[in-house]
């Protein structure tokens, strides 16, 4: 199994991820939001440029959110899908986050076609 940092490097991460993991901050490729709602899961993140940028890995600033100061730096970050950050922040200064469910929805769709198409069960 590859490595953590080598996975974010593969999956063109910012650098601040990949310290980081090589610092043993973060230990796992898996979003860490309470809530993840990647229809593909926890474990799953496409490469930046990928088809769709929702699913690729992102700096959540952790325990000190940025809009309360927090800095980027290893021991204020953990890994999160970057819709999965960015519905968490909604949640968080009460802004509606409707349409982001709504691409949750559609990349769910779509994954279920590709899933049948592909002869795959459904996840």
């Amino acid at each position: 199994m590859k490595s953590v940092v080598a996975e974010l490097k593969r999956l063109k991460a910012r650098p601040i991820l990949t310290r980081a993991a090589a610092a043993g901050k973060i230990t796992e490729l898996e979003c860490m939001m309470d809530t993840c709602y990647c229809p593909r899961g926890r474990g799953y993140f496409e490469p930046l440029g990928g088809d769709s940028p929702d699913w690729r890995p992102t700096n959540d600033h952790y325990p000190i959110l940025a809009c309360e100061g927090g800095r980027e730096r290893v021991d204020n970050s953990r890994l999160a899908h970057r819709l999965c950050n960015r519905v968490d922040y909604s949640k968080l200064i009460n802004r509606s986050y409707t349409k982001d469910l709504a691409r949750v929805e559609a990349a769910r769709q779509a994954w279920l076609l590709l899933d049948a198409s592909e002869g795959r069960p459904a996840a």
